[in-house]
């Protein structure tokens, strides 16, 4: 039975290289959400913006997928997948250059396995492709928390942050400029908190401990402030945005935000109503306009 997974996965990455040239399109945005659960299940979002429109898109997810769905800002997306010991995604799509996002959302149960007492996270979302910036975000099940040990050596480099909802701890990392040779691949390793003190501060008490999985072998290690982390994962239209509302102090006239972007009114509507489904900006009318608010909170420690 193993031999036959490898087989199929070896016929999985031949396969990959025989696909069409659009799908080695240069990816602005690539993001990874996952959110795993105490029997190992993780519901997983990947957003992928394009730099450029393209017809199609396609991946390989090392594990059989399920509740599959795709969308994106354009339309509808037709999309087949293939479940096997790998799962091939193929989506086909009608982007434009304003409207450049594909969202796709499964779950899984093979990112998580047993190792002694402990449990491994492990995925590769590796896509031979220029990607400018990457991120991923796993939320680690609540009761869970990083251990101290690893399986990976200490000599692998890594770039992430940890950070805790209060209840939740939850793993960031965030990749610049990365090229179609390198990949996109990391773990770690958690178990249940065995302990009285509330999470939170168990979270505190270990970050000297924690051991980060590897993402790849070429970055650098880099402990992102909040601030960086929240600006990771906005779009350049979100960002300038936000650098309009920072710059004047934190609150600004929404007409002034139109006028510093030189966006149009409507586009700076849907960013802004974006923003506050975030939590990141409140909005409060003001005559025919809006006032707009960044909620500092978020950006506490920045």
């Amino acid at each position: 039975m193993k031999l036959f997974q490898i087989v199929s996965v070896l016929v999985v990455i031949v396969s990959l290289s025989s696909f069409a040239p659009a799908a080695y399109a240069v990816i602005q945005f690539y993001g990874a959400d996952m959110d795993l659960n105490s029997d190992g299940n993780a519901k997983t979002k990947l957003t992928v913006t394009f730099q450029q429109p393209v017809k199609g898109f396609q991946l390989a997810i090392f594990g059989s997928v399920k509740n599959f769905a795709a969308s994106s800002n354009s339309g509808p997306v037709g999309c087949k997948v293939e479940v096997g010991a790998a799962s091939i995604i193929d989506c086909k799509m009608n982007l434009t250059q304003e409207k450049r996002t594909l969202e796709l959302t499964f779950e899984t149960a093979d990112f998580v396995r047993t190792v002694d007492t402990k449990n491994l996270f492990s995925l590769d979302l590796s896509l031979s492709q220029s990607i400018d910036q990457a991120t991923a975000s796993v939320k680690l099940p609540e009761g869970y928390a990083l251990t101290n040990t690893s399986l990976i050596p200490a000599t692998s480099p890594s770039a992430g942050s940890i950070v805790s909802d209060g209840r939740r701890i939850i793993v960031n990392w965030d990749i610049v400029n990365l090229t179609a040779e390198q990949p996109f691949r990391f773990q770690t390793l958690y178990e249940p908190v065995k302990s009285q003190f509330p999470l939170a501060l168990v979270s505190v008490g270990m970050l000297s401990f924690l051991a980060l999985g590897g993402v790849g072998l070429f970055f650098y290690r880099r402990i992102k402030k909040p601030k960086e982390v929240i600006l990771s994962v906005l779009d350049d239209f979100e960002r300038r945005v936000i650098e309009v509302v920072t710059t004047a102090g934190g609150e600004v006239n929404q007409r002034k935000v139109v006028q510093e972007t030189n966006l149009s009114k409507a586009k700076v509507s849907r960013v802004v109503k974006r923003l506050q489904e975030r939590g990141l900006l409140e909005v409060t009318r003001l005559g025919r306009t809006n006032k707009l608010k960044l909620v500092q909170k978020k950006f506490k420690g920045s």
